[in-house]
């Protein structure tokens, strides 16, 4: 299993080309920040997974309802400097917001798309609500916590354009675990109209909840606590943010593990394809 070190030292051009468009100060912010999130997450007992196919992981505990799974897949595709660094932060607001003494911080297994089966249908909007508003913080909050704890002021982007919610009413259905039962759901991509205005309305409640009550200060104080912890049991020594930052991205070998995160080789999955618009990170999250 990759460590973050790896990560930060064999990555691959990704698809916006972040090593070239981001100057070295800037590189050396963004590893600064991944590290320290790193150590958060390892501070709350979590292991951060790096390695591409870390989507497939989870969903598999996932599918087992696996209650001692602490994997967390912060890994999307080639994109070190912005979807990684977001991903860190995304994952590190859901901790912050939820149950760090269990598995997916609390957020049950079954989620979003379904819920416990002993959950009544009339209920199922007011039992959701806690998660999509939890998830919302995640997702707006990222540029907010890294423009504020790192300085980061480039685009920073998690796994998707908006965030995952469950939107009662719809009549999309997914499969999910057993013990849930699927409900009935707004789909962003049959209904986006629905789906995105519902998000945004949600999306602003959680930017506004970062600016109450010193929020954002009690987050970026709960994230540094973890790092301390983390730091302290940190696996190694990592180089200097200085040097890790002139590593440039790779080329990408045909017997590499494809970029897509289908757990691959580049020769047999997106490589015959022969154009970076097929390495974009997965969207299924």
């Amino acid at each position: 299993m990759l460590t973050v070190y790896d990560a930060m030292t064999s990555h691959r051009v990704c698809p916006c080309d972040c090593f070239r468009n981001l100057t070295v100060a800037e590189r050396v912010a963004g590893i600064r920040a991944v590290y320290h999130l790193d150590d958060a997450l390892r501070g709350w007992g979590y292991t951060p997974i790096y390695d591409v196919h870390g989507d497939l992981l989870f969903k598999q505990a996932q599918q087992k309802g696996d209650a001692s799974y602490r994997g967390v897949a912060v890994r999307f595709g080639e994109c070190i400097y912005r979807r990684l660094l977001g991903s860190l932060v995304h994952e590190c607001l859901h901790a912050v917001c939820g149950d760090v003494t269990k598995a997916n911080y609390g957020i049950l297994f079954g989620l979003p798309y379904g819920v416990p089966v002993d959950v009544a249908p009339a209920e199922e909007e007011a039992f959701l609500e806690p998660f999509n508003f939890g998830e919302a913080r995640a997702w707006a909050g990222v540029w907010i916590v890294g423009k504020e704890m790192f300085g980061v002021d480039w685009n920073l982007r998690t796994a998707r354009d908006v965030g995952t919610y469950c939107f009662t009413g719809g009549n999309a259905l997914v499969v999910v675990p057993p013990g849930y039962r699927a409900v009935a759901h707004v789909d962003r991509t049959h209904h986006p109209e629905r789906y995105y205005a519902k998000a945004r309305r949600l999306e602003e409640r959680a930017r506004a909840w970062f600016a109450e009550d010193d929020n954002l200060a009690k987050v970026i104080a709960q994230i540094d606590a973890a790092a301390a912890i983390g730091e302290a049991k940190r696996p190694r020594r990592y180089p200097d943010p200085e040097t890790v930052a002139k590593t440039g991205p790779k080329r990408i070998e045909r017997n590499d593990p494809c970029a897509c995160g289908s757990a691959r080789k580049f020769k047999e999955c997106c490589g015959p394809r022969g154009t970076l618009e097929h390495f974009l990170p997965v969207n299924a999250r």
